[in-house]
Protein backbone atom coordinates (compact mmCIF):
# COMPACT_ATOMS: atom_id res chain seq x y z
CA UNK A 1 0.00 0.00 0.00
CA UNK A 2 2.71 2.50 0.98
CA UNK A 3 4.67 2.00 -2.25
CA UNK A 4 1.55 2.64 -4.32
CA UNK A 5 0.23 5.45 -2.14
CA UNK A 6 3.40 7.46 -1.59
CA UNK A 7 6.15 7.98 -4.16
CA UNK A 8 9.57 8.83 -2.78
CA UNK A 9 10.95 12.28 -3.57
CA UNK A 10 13.80 10.82 -5.64
CA UNK A 11 11.28 9.13 -7.97
CA UNK A 12 9.36 12.32 -8.74
CA UNK A 13 9.99 14.15 -12.00
CA UNK A 14 11.77 17.51 -12.04
CA UNK A 15 8.61 19.62 -12.06
CA UNK A 16 6.98 17.61 -9.28
CA UNK A 17 10.09 18.12 -7.14
CA UNK A 18 9.96 21.83 -7.88
CA UNK A 19 6.41 21.99 -6.52
CA UNK A 20 7.40 20.08 -3.40
CA UNK A 21 10.32 22.46 -2.88
CA UNK A 22 8.25 25.63 -3.28
CA UNK A 23 8.31 27.95 -0.31
CA UNK A 24 5.69 27.09 2.29
CA UNK A 25 4.78 30.71 3.03
CA UNK A 26 2.75 31.05 -0.18
CA UNK A 27 -0.45 29.25 -1.23
CA UNK A 28 -0.62 27.22 -4.43
CA UNK A 29 -3.17 25.60 -6.70
CA UNK A 30 -2.06 22.44 -8.53
CA UNK A 31 -4.00 20.88 -11.39
CA UNK A 32 -3.39 18.01 -13.81
CA UNK A 33 -5.05 15.08 -15.54
CA UNK A 34 -6.08 11.92 -13.71
CA UNK A 35 -2.90 10.09 -12.73
CA UNK A 36 -0.58 13.10 -12.97
CA UNK A 37 0.44 12.95 -9.30
CA UNK A 38 -1.61 15.69 -7.64
CA UNK A 39 -2.28 13.65 -4.50
CA UNK A 40 1.38 12.64 -4.33
CA UNK A 41 2.41 16.29 -4.26
CA UNK A 42 -0.27 16.95 -1.63
CA UNK A 43 1.23 14.21 0.56
CA UNK A 44 4.74 15.60 0.20
CA UNK A 45 3.46 19.05 1.16
CA UNK A 46 1.69 17.55 4.19
CA UNK A 47 4.88 15.81 5.28
CA UNK A 48 6.79 19.04 4.73
CA UNK A 49 4.49 21.34 6.73
CA UNK A 50 3.82 18.81 9.52
CA UNK A 51 7.10 19.92 11.10
CA UNK A 52 6.37 23.63 10.66
CA UNK A 53 3.00 24.11 12.32
CA UNK A 54 -0.59 22.92 12.58
CA UNK A 55 -2.10 21.37 9.45
CA UNK A 56 -5.13 19.52 8.12
CA UNK A 57 -5.95 17.62 4.94
CA UNK A 58 -9.56 17.95 3.76
CA UNK A 59 -11.20 15.73 1.12
CA UNK A 60 -14.77 15.49 -0.12
CA UNK A 61 -15.61 11.78 0.20
CA UNK A 62 -15.46 9.37 3.11
CA UNK A 63 -13.81 6.79 0.87
CA UNK A 64 -10.93 9.10 -0.01
CA UNK A 65 -10.50 10.02 3.66
CA UNK A 66 -10.22 6.31 4.50
CA UNK A 67 -7.72 5.82 1.66
CA UNK A 68 -5.59 8.69 2.94
CA UNK A 69 -5.82 7.53 6.55
CA UNK A 70 -4.70 4.00 5.69
CA UNK A 71 -1.84 5.28 3.56
CA UNK A 72 -0.67 7.93 6.01
CA UNK A 73 -0.26 5.54 8.94
CA UNK A 74 3.24 4.48 7.88
CA UNK A 75 4.18 8.06 7.05
CA UNK A 76 3.28 9.06 10.61
CA UNK A 77 0.91 11.74 9.39
CA UNK A 78 -2.68 12.32 10.43
CA UNK A 79 -5.32 15.06 10.50
CA UNK A 80 -7.21 13.89 7.40
CA UNK A 81 -10.87 14.90 7.35
CA UNK A 82 -13.94 14.18 5.28
CA UNK A 83 -15.32 17.67 4.72
CA UNK A 84 -18.50 17.10 6.71
CA UNK A 85 -16.46 15.76 9.63
CA UNK A 86 -13.88 18.54 9.58
CA UNK A 87 -13.91 20.68 12.75
CA UNK A 88 -13.37 23.86 10.68
CA UNK A 89 -10.68 25.14 12.98
CA UNK A 90 -7.89 27.53 12.13
CA UNK A 91 -4.62 25.89 11.06
CA UNK A 92 -1.32 27.14 9.74
CA UNK A 93 -1.58 24.95 6.65
CA UNK A 94 -4.68 23.56 4.97
CA UNK A 95 -4.36 21.02 2.15
CA UNK A 96 -7.47 20.39 0.02
CA UNK A 97 -7.46 17.40 -2.36
CA UNK A 98 -10.00 17.04 -5.21
CA UNK A 99 -10.91 20.68 -4.69
CA UNK A 100 -13.14 20.69 -7.81
CA UNK A 101 -15.74 18.80 -5.75
CA UNK A 102 -16.41 21.74 -3.44
CA UNK A 103 -18.81 24.65 -3.76
CA UNK A 104 -17.63 28.27 -3.88
CA UNK A 105 -18.88 28.72 -0.31
CA UNK A 106 -16.98 25.67 0.92
CA UNK A 107 -13.77 26.81 -0.80
CA UNK A 108 -14.21 30.25 0.80
CA UNK A 109 -14.67 28.66 4.19
CA UNK A 110 -11.53 26.53 3.83
CA UNK A 111 -9.49 29.42 2.48
CA UNK A 112 -10.43 31.41 5.59
CA UNK A 113 -9.44 28.57 7.94
CA UNK A 114 -5.93 28.05 6.59
CA UNK A 115 -3.26 30.71 6.92
CA UNK A 116 -1.64 29.04 3.90
CA UNK A 117 -3.77 26.85 1.61
CA UNK A 118 -2.72 24.30 -0.98
CA UNK A 119 -5.48 23.25 -3.40
CA UNK A 120 -5.22 20.21 -5.68
CA UNK A 121 -7.75 19.17 -8.34
CA UNK A 122 -8.81 18.64 -11.94
CA UNK A 123 -11.92 20.35 -13.30
CA UNK A 124 -12.41 17.55 -15.88
CA UNK A 125 -13.07 15.22 -12.95
CA UNK A 126 -15.79 17.39 -11.45
CA UNK A 127 -18.69 14.98 -10.92
CA UNK A 128 -20.33 16.25 -7.73
CA UNK A 129 -22.41 19.04 -9.24
CA UNK A 130 -25.61 17.07 -8.53
CA UNK A 131 -25.11 18.22 -4.93
CA UNK A 132 -25.09 21.86 -6.02
CA UNK A 133 -22.77 24.30 -7.83
CA UNK A 134 -19.07 23.50 -7.59
CA UNK A 135 -16.05 25.71 -8.24
CA UNK A 136 -13.55 24.89 -10.97
CA UNK A 137 -9.90 24.63 -10.00
CA UNK A 138 -9.01 27.52 -12.29
CA UNK A 139 -11.69 29.70 -10.67
CA UNK A 140 -10.22 29.03 -7.24
CA UNK A 141 -6.79 30.18 -8.42
CA UNK A 142 -8.24 33.31 -10.07
CA UNK A 143 -10.58 34.25 -7.23
CA UNK A 144 -7.87 34.16 -4.56
CA UNK A 145 -5.03 35.32 -6.79
CA UNK A 146 -3.09 32.09 -6.20
CA UNK A 147 -0.45 30.83 -8.62
CA UNK A 148 -1.76 27.90 -10.69
CA UNK A 149 0.65 25.08 -11.52
CA UNK A 150 -0.20 22.33 -14.01
CA UNK A 151 1.32 18.85 -13.86
CA UNK A 152 1.97 17.46 -17.31
CA UNK A 153 2.82 13.76 -17.38
CA UNK A 154 0.31 11.01 -16.58
CA UNK A 155 1.95 8.25 -14.57
CA UNK A 156 -1.09 6.09 -13.79
CA UNK A 157 -2.78 5.44 -17.11
CA UNK A 158 -1.30 3.36 -19.88
CA UNK A 159 -1.62 4.70 -23.41
CA UNK A 160 -4.09 1.93 -24.26
CA UNK A 161 -6.42 2.76 -21.37
CA UNK A 162 -6.07 6.47 -22.03
CA UNK A 163 -7.14 6.04 -25.67
CA UNK A 164 -10.46 4.56 -24.53
CA UNK A 165 -10.87 7.03 -21.65
CA UNK A 166 -10.49 9.98 -24.04
CA UNK A 167 -13.26 8.63 -26.27
CA UNK A 168 -15.64 7.91 -23.41
CA UNK A 169 -14.96 11.12 -21.50
CA UNK A 170 -14.84 13.41 -24.55
CA UNK A 171 -11.60 14.84 -23.19
CA UNK A 172 -8.35 15.69 -24.94
CA UNK A 173 -4.59 15.55 -24.30
CA UNK A 174 -4.68 12.49 -22.06
CA UNK A 175 -2.88 10.02 -24.33
CA UNK A 176 -0.02 12.35 -25.22
CA UNK A 177 0.81 12.78 -21.54
CA UNK A 178 1.01 9.05 -20.76
CA UNK A 179 4.45 7.54 -20.24
CA UNK A 180 3.96 3.82 -20.86
CA UNK A 181 2.16 1.11 -22.78
CA UNK A 182 0.12 -1.77 -21.42
CA UNK A 183 -2.69 -4.15 -22.25
CA UNK A 184 -5.70 -2.96 -24.20
CA UNK A 185 -8.98 -2.70 -22.27
CA UNK A 186 -10.85 -6.00 -22.27
CA UNK A 187 -14.55 -6.43 -23.04
CA UNK A 188 -16.59 -9.07 -21.21
CA UNK A 189 -19.89 -9.86 -22.94
CA UNK A 190 -22.12 -12.27 -20.98
CA UNK A 191 -25.80 -13.19 -21.13
CA UNK A 192 -26.69 -11.78 -17.70
CA UNK A 193 -25.38 -9.52 -14.95
CA UNK A 194 -24.78 -12.53 -12.70
CA UNK A 195 -22.74 -14.11 -15.50
CA UNK A 196 -20.71 -10.90 -15.73
CA UNK A 197 -19.98 -11.09 -12.01
CA UNK A 198 -19.06 -14.79 -12.27
CA UNK A 199 -16.53 -13.93 -15.00
CA UNK A 200 -15.09 -11.12 -12.89
CA UNK A 201 -14.67 -13.54 -9.99
CA UNK A 202 -13.00 -16.06 -12.31
CA UNK A 203 -10.54 -13.47 -13.63
CA UNK A 204 -9.66 -12.25 -10.15
CA UNK A 205 -8.98 -15.80 -8.96
CA UNK A 206 -7.18 -17.06 -12.06
CA UNK A 207 -4.92 -14.03 -12.31
CA UNK A 208 -4.46 -13.73 -8.53
CA UNK A 209 -5.37 -10.04 -8.67
CA UNK A 210 -4.75 -8.27 -5.38
CA UNK A 211 -5.53 -4.61 -6.07
CA UNK A 212 -8.99 -4.54 -7.62
CA UNK A 213 -11.71 -1.92 -7.86
CA UNK A 214 -15.23 -2.92 -8.98
CA UNK A 215 -17.11 0.26 -9.75
CA UNK A 216 -20.89 0.57 -10.01
CA UNK A 217 -23.36 3.35 -10.77
CA UNK A 218 -25.74 2.88 -7.83
CA UNK A 219 -25.20 2.52 -4.09
CA UNK A 220 -28.04 0.40 -2.73
CA UNK A 221 -30.37 -2.19 -4.22
CA UNK A 222 -33.37 -0.01 -3.40
CA UNK A 223 -31.83 2.99 -5.17
CA UNK A 224 -31.01 0.98 -8.30
CA UNK A 225 -34.46 -0.60 -8.37
CA UNK A 226 -36.28 2.69 -7.96
CA UNK A 227 -34.26 4.30 -10.76
CA UNK A 228 -34.05 1.44 -13.25
CA UNK A 229 -36.14 -1.46 -11.96
CA UNK A 230 -32.98 -3.55 -11.55
CA UNK A 231 -31.38 -3.90 -8.11
CA UNK A 232 -28.37 -5.71 -9.61
CA UNK A 233 -26.84 -2.44 -10.80
CA UNK A 234 -25.74 -1.60 -7.25
CA UNK A 235 -22.75 -1.92 -4.96
CA UNK A 236 -24.94 -3.61 -2.37
CA UNK A 237 -26.01 -6.37 -4.76
CA UNK A 238 -22.46 -7.05 -6.03
CA UNK A 239 -21.14 -7.15 -2.46
CA UNK A 240 -23.80 -9.68 -1.48
CA UNK A 241 -23.27 -11.74 -4.64
CA UNK A 242 -19.51 -11.96 -4.11
CA UNK A 243 -20.04 -12.93 -0.49
CA UNK A 244 -22.48 -15.71 -1.47
CA UNK A 245 -19.84 -17.00 -3.88
CA UNK A 246 -17.29 -17.14 -1.07
CA UNK A 247 -15.28 -14.15 -2.29
CA UNK A 248 -14.14 -11.93 0.57
CA UNK A 249 -14.67 -8.34 -0.48
CA UNK A 250 -14.83 -4.84 0.90
CA UNK A 251 -17.34 -2.15 0.03
CA UNK A 252 -18.81 1.25 0.57
CA UNK A 253 -22.36 2.33 -0.21
CA UNK A 254 -25.04 4.65 1.08
CA UNK A 255 -28.55 3.43 1.88
CA UNK A 256 -31.42 5.15 3.69
CA UNK A 257 -29.23 8.15 4.55
CA UNK A 258 -26.71 5.87 6.28
CA UNK A 259 -23.26 4.75 5.13
CA UNK A 260 -22.24 1.10 5.03
CA UNK A 261 -18.46 0.96 4.71
CA UNK A 262 -15.97 -1.84 5.23
CA UNK A 263 -12.73 -0.79 3.55
CA UNK A 264 -9.12 -1.59 4.39
CA UNK A 265 -6.74 -0.30 1.77
CA UNK A 266 -3.94 -2.41 3.26
CA UNK A 267 -5.77 -5.60 2.26
CA UNK A 268 -5.75 -7.47 -1.06
CA UNK A 269 -9.54 -7.98 -1.15
CA UNK A 270 -11.56 -6.55 -4.08
CA UNK A 271 -13.09 -3.15 -3.28
CA UNK A 272 -16.66 -2.45 -4.47
CA UNK A 273 -17.95 1.14 -4.62
CA UNK A 274 -19.66 3.65 -6.89
CA UNK A 275 -17.96 5.64 -9.63
CA UNK A 276 -18.23 8.73 -7.43
CA UNK A 277 -16.75 7.10 -4.33
CA UNK A 278 -13.72 5.99 -6.38
CA UNK A 279 -12.66 9.58 -7.01
CA UNK A 280 -9.04 10.13 -6.02
CA UNK A 281 -8.34 6.40 -5.66
CA UNK A 282 -6.28 4.07 -7.82
CA UNK A 283 -6.22 0.32 -8.41
CA UNK A 284 -4.08 -1.89 -10.58
CA UNK A 285 -7.20 -3.53 -12.03
CA UNK A 286 -10.60 -1.91 -12.53
CA UNK A 287 -13.83 -3.65 -13.52
CA UNK A 288 -16.86 -1.65 -14.69
CA UNK A 289 -19.84 -4.06 -14.82
CA UNK A 290 -23.26 -3.42 -16.33
CA UNK A 291 -21.87 -1.28 -19.14
CA UNK A 292 -24.82 -2.14 -21.34
CA UNK A 293 -26.90 0.53 -19.62
CA UNK A 294 -27.24 3.82 -21.46
CA UNK A 295 -26.77 6.77 -19.14
CA UNK A 296 -27.69 10.41 -19.20
CA UNK A 297 -25.00 12.62 -20.75
CA UNK A 298 -24.34 14.16 -17.34
CA UNK A 299 -22.99 10.79 -16.16
CA UNK A 300 -20.24 10.74 -18.81
CA UNK A 301 -17.66 12.45 -16.57
CA UNK A 302 -18.35 9.94 -13.78
CA UNK A 303 -17.70 7.01 -16.13
CA UNK A 304 -14.48 8.73 -17.23
CA UNK A 305 -13.40 9.09 -13.60
CA UNK A 306 -14.15 5.40 -12.97
CA UNK A 307 -12.11 4.30 -16.00
CA UNK A 308 -9.11 6.42 -15.03
CA UNK A 309 -8.75 4.73 -11.63
CA UNK A 310 -6.76 1.89 -13.20
CA UNK A 311 -3.00 1.69 -13.34
CA UNK A 312 -2.79 -1.54 -15.32
CA UNK A 313 -5.86 -3.39 -16.64
CA UNK A 314 -9.35 -2.18 -17.44
CA UNK A 315 -12.32 -4.55 -17.88
CA UNK A 316 -15.67 -3.42 -19.30
CA UNK A 317 -18.47 -6.00 -18.90
CA UNK A 318 -21.93 -5.89 -20.43
CA UNK A 319 -24.94 -7.92 -21.56
CA UNK A 320 -26.41 -7.47 -25.01
CA UNK A 321 -25.37 -4.14 -26.52
CA UNK A 322 -22.57 -1.97 -25.16
CA UNK A 323 -23.54 1.46 -23.81
CA UNK A 324 -23.42 4.32 -26.31
CA UNK A 325 -20.75 5.95 -24.12
CA UNK A 326 -18.29 3.33 -25.35
CA UNK A 327 -16.91 2.94 -28.89
CA UNK A 328 -18.08 -0.09 -30.86
CA UNK A 329 -16.36 -3.37 -29.92
CA UNK A 330 -14.94 -3.63 -33.44
CA UNK A 331 -13.05 -0.33 -33.52
CA UNK A 332 -9.67 -1.70 -32.36
CA UNK A 333 -9.47 -0.02 -28.95
CA UNK A 334 -10.20 -3.26 -27.12
CA UNK A 335 -8.16 -6.44 -26.76
CA UNK A 336 -8.88 -8.97 -29.49
CA UNK A 337 -9.59 -12.65 -28.76
CA UNK A 338 -6.01 -13.54 -29.63
CA UNK A 339 -4.63 -10.82 -27.36
CA UNK A 340 -6.84 -11.97 -24.46
CA UNK A 341 -5.63 -15.56 -24.85
CA UNK A 342 -2.03 -14.36 -24.63
CA UNK A 343 -2.65 -12.43 -21.41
Amino acid sequence: MEDEFYIDYAKLDDFQRQLVDKRTDKPMVVTGKAGSGKSVIALHKAKQVSTLGSYAIVVFTKTLRKYFNDGLEKLKLQNVYHYHGWPKQQVDYLIVDECQDFSPEQIEEMNNCGKICFFFGDSEQSIMSFRGPVQKVEETAFKYNIKLYELYFNYRLTIENALLAEKVGNVEEVVEKCKRNGEKPQLINKNSIDAQLDEIIRIIKNKSLTNVGILMRFNSKSQAKSRTGNEKLSVEYVHEYFSKKGVTNEFKYNANQATAMDLDFHSSNPKIMTWWCAKGLQFKDVFIPCSEANHEEEKRAAVYVAMTRTGERLYISYTGQLSSFFPEPTNGLYASTDEIEMI
